[in-house]
């Protein structure tokens, strides 16, 4: 063993010491020394101490977590995520092993191309006898309402992945079809540049092939599909519940394009539109990740929620591409793998330039008696998803296992193929600091040309188990290891396509609906826990430094009148910030849902509902704050100077993070409509908690003169109040005054230049609402002329004659009523926000044609 406890390997081909079945080991030769390709690296991990080697592995996990990266699996509570695990020991592939294999994926291609288009028209494979019919016609995957349908470029398969393995003798072998949908590939992407932050020397020295142009040239081959010279291109995702959530918003992110779900989109008049906060507007191609059956409730499952309604007839009217083809899942079905031989001599006349690792069909008598006859020695797969019925994870199974699995197959065996579990091959993972064995295979990508052929991407999405799961199987609770395919002598180098340049002009497309409403909702969020957190501190300062027993007594009850309302009138809630417990349950409680970290939860929610629109270093501030509350137990039993300590801390750290998320999102992130909303709802909470924090005081305001403690009682209860909204020292730099009601006020209500004006946070939501239109809709002219009559109220109010005193008995004063219907009009602007510009859906973008 080294200094970093890499072990070195008696021979090559062997019975595992870990597993049951021979493997290959990927790092160390039959000499039990590393292999050439990993002998520099090795070396370099020997002389660093474990130590170090356990702080680089931290830091790894959290340069991913700082990312977003998650894949997240079925656990006891549904909203756990899974963080993505990175090793940090990459797989190496030498050029002479990765360009054979390569060769063999794009032959593969080809003929798996060939094949779908056979399948989808003539079928002449069939008819000649060459595949049975029933594993094809029959399968799951098999759409009859593809066939006919356009598909675009006049092909099925324009972004594909393959899973590839070891065979015990070392040869590379292909274990799955992932033709119609890469999944992973981001992820591919993502570990190259976690690893690059964590060991950059370790690139420098070494040279690989870059895959940072990847995200490039996939939106360059979406654009391809249309013929607009400015299209309209969106990814369409299942949404935040799909384990890969966080890939499809990688895959928005990089390549510039809308990530959508079946909700934003909308047919009408045979097209496809994108809602937006402008209307509506025309999507050209679409880069689906939904499975073929949820695409289109109208073609293939009724019951499917996340589809588009209408979308097979648009692409059979050829006004919008959808890539993959609809079709292309036939070529995944793990029934028509172990023909993949005869498919590619039947349709290229070639021998197949890369094996299939042996594959039997379950539905076949014959293959069926010979794999029940020796089950402890295969794995059993479905045929559709990840799920593994016996074995992959290199174990002989119990007997227990094997009579279930027997029983199983025998119910319905057709739905079943059986593979040998001597297959991957083992390597070294570091998890947690340690050195463990583990078992790996690989997912290689590949991107049509518009040649027709396919262009290899020089990486892969290795696949290893990990601590958690001897599987490979993301699905299954597998992690991965960064790729690195090195160049070799004669590598070709790209040639500029000037071609492929941007004509220069700024693209019209617009923000989504959902993706405005997300942002309006985090702008709410942040703003409420920002605010709350100030009160809170404030009256544990005001406790500890200001305020007498006899002065606390007398304003607490004030103090909770002013805290900022929550969206559901007469929701369960026990806040008070009168006391210690209360202001502490007011910041940690997570049952309750007005505190600080409920309301941080919902903005962390709504971002991560978007994540593909956030900048990285925007994510990272985010999580660092969800993170920061989550690390504190909720413990109200502890003594009231623990509870103290601990709610002003972290009331601290959220006056902090809140301004620096919305700072770094500025200078990180587009000014677009989607952050024009999440400012128009920061204003606009702002404003909703002033005013209501106002109208909560004005009666005590009108009775001031009547105080029988004097006017010094009321400065001190004014500051307090002041300094609260995080407003006192701004009131001193205008009026340079005592704190008197009418100051205060005008202050609070109309000041042009003071941040918790209502006024000037009305005219910063008026001033985004212009820029995010160049020509006023009928939506944006109600938003505004709501805006500007409250503007136009607030200003002509006149707040001395409201002071004035009422003879005793009135009911409620001038300023109570005066305050009260701000307020309610205040809060009435959400309505016709959200009703303008989040939950409209016949809106036209002036693009496109009238309906009527």
């Amino acid at each position: 063993r080294g200094r970093s406890g890499i072990p070195r390997q008696p021979t090559r081909h062997r019975m595992s010491a870990l597993w049951h079945f021979r493997t290959f080991d990927e790092n160390f030769g039959p000499d039990g020394q590393p292999r050439d390709v990993y002998r520099d690296l090795f070396e370099r991990l020997n002389r660093i101490p474990r130590h170090e080697v356990r702080a680089l592995d931290g830091r790894l996990e959290a340069t991913m977590r700082e990312m977003g990266v998650t894949f997240d699996i079925h656990r006891e509570l549904p909203w756990c995520k899974r963080g993505w695990f990175c090793d940090l020991l990459p797989q190496i592939f030498t050029p002479a092993e990765w360009d054979p294999l390569a060769a063999g994926i794009r032959q593969r291609l080809r003929a798996f191309e060939m094949f779908l288009q056979d399948i989808h028209s003539k079928k002449q494979i069939l008819l000649d006898g060459i595949l049975p019919e029933r594993p094809v016609l029959g399968s799951e995957y098999f759409q009859r309402a593809a066939c006919g349908v356009p598909a675009p470029g006049g092909a099925f398969l324009h972004l594909s992945g393959v899973a590839v393995c070891r065979l015990p003798d070392g040869q590379l072998a292909v274990k799955h079809h992932y033709f119609s949908n890469a999944s992973g590939i981001s992820y591919m992407m993502q570990n190259r540049r976690a690893l690059t932050r964590v060991i950059p020397q370790s690139f420098q020295d070494t040279g690989i092939h870059s895959i940072s142009d990847v995200p490039t040239g996939i939106v360059e081959m979406l654009r391809a599909h249309s013929d607009d010279a400015d299209p309209m291109v969106v990814l369409l995702t299942p949404g935040p519940l799909s384990p890969a959530y966080s890939e499809h918003c990688f895959l928005g992110r990089r390549m510039g394009i809308p990530l959508v779900q079946g909700g934003d989109l909308l047919v009408l008049n045979d097209k496809v539109y994108l809602k937006t906060v402008s209307g509506l507007s025309k999507v050209d191609v679409i880069y689906t990740r939904l499975s073929d059956r949820w695409l289109d409730p109208m073609a293939f499952r009724r019951d499917s929620m996340i589809g588009v309604p209408g979308l097979v007839h648009c692409i059979r009217k050829k006004s919008v591409s959808v890539v993959n083809a609809i079709g292309a899942q036939l070529a995944d079905d793990r029934a028509i793998l172990p023909f993949s031989a005869q498919i590619i001599r039947y349709y290229l006349a070639e021998r197949p330039l890369l094996p299939t690792v042996p594959t039997y069909w379950l539905g076949d008598i014959d293959q069926r008696q010979m794999v029940l006859d020796d089950l402890q020695n295969f794995t059993i797969r479905i045929l559709y998803g990840e799920r593994i019925v016996l074995g992959g994870d290199g174990n002989l199974p119990s007997r227990e296992k094997l009579e279930s699995a027997r029983e199983e197959i025998l119910k319905n065996p057709s739905q079943f193929v059986a593979q040998p579990q001597a297959c991957d091959a083992e390597t070294i993972s570091f998890q947690d600091g340690d050195r463990r064995r583990r078992r790996q295979d690989h997912i290689i990508f590949a991107l049509r040309e518009p040649d027709g052929d396919f262009r290899v991407f020089p990486g892969a999405l290795t696949r290893v188990s990990t601590t958690e799961s001897e599987f490979t199987s993301s699905e299954l609770g597998g992690g991965s290891k960064d790729t690195w395919v090195q160049v070799g002598a004669n590598s070709p180098t790209d040639d500029w396509d000037s071609s492929l340049q941007p004509d220069g002009q700024i693209p019209s497309h617009g923000v989504t609906s959902r993706v405005a409403e997300a942002y309006y909702w985090i702008g709410r969020y942040l703003e409420r826990a920002y605010d709350l957190a100030g009160m809170i501190g404030a009256i544990e300062s005001l406790e500890l430094e200001e305020l007498n027993p006899v002065e606390r007594m007398n304003y607490r009850p004030v103090w909770n009148r002013i805290l900022p309302m929550l969206e559901v009138a007469g929701s369960a809630s026990r806040r008070t910030i009168s006391n210690p417990e209360g202001r502490y349950r007011l910041t940690f409680d997570p049952s309750e849902p007005g505190s600080v970290l409920s309301t941080i939860h919902r903005a962390f929610a709504n971002a991560e509902s978007v994540l593909e629109t956030l900048s990285l270093e925007a994510w990272a501030v985010m999580s660092q704050l969800r993170e920061k509350f989550d690390a504190v137990a909720f413990d109200p039993a502890a003594p009231t100077e623990s509870l103290a300590a601990a709610s002003r801390e972290l009331c601290l750290f959220a006056r902090q993070a809140i301004p620096q998320f919305f700072g770094t999102s500025k200078v990180t992130m587009l000014a677009d409509d989607g952050w024009s909303f999440c400012e128009i709802g920061q204003l606009i909470e702002r404003a909703a908690i002033t005013a209501n924090a106002t109208t909560s005081l004005s009666a005590s305001l009108v009775d001031s003169s009547r105080d029988r403690h004097g006017p010094h009682a009321r400065e001190i209860r004014l500051s307090a109040f002041l300094r609260m909204l995080g407003s006192r020292d701004i009131y001193r730099r205008v009026y340079q005054m005592r704190i008197e009601p009418l100051p205060m006020l005008e202050l609070l209500w109309k000041n042009p230049v003071a941040p918790r004006s209502v006024l000037r946070c009305l005219t910063g939501c008026a001033s985004r609402i212009r820029e995010s239109e160049s020509n006023l809709s009928p939506a944006t002219g109600r938003a505004l002329a709501a805006i500007e009559a409250l503007q136009q109220a607030i200003r002509s109010t006149d707040w001395e004659t409201l002071l004035e005193i009422l003879p005793a008995g009135s009911a409620k004063s001038k300023l109570q009523a005066r305050s009260e219907d701000l307020l309610a009009r205040l809060l009435a602007l959400h309505t016709t926000i959200c009703d303008s510009f989040l939950n409209h859906q016949v809106l036209i973008h002036g693009e496109t044609e009238s309906l009527f």
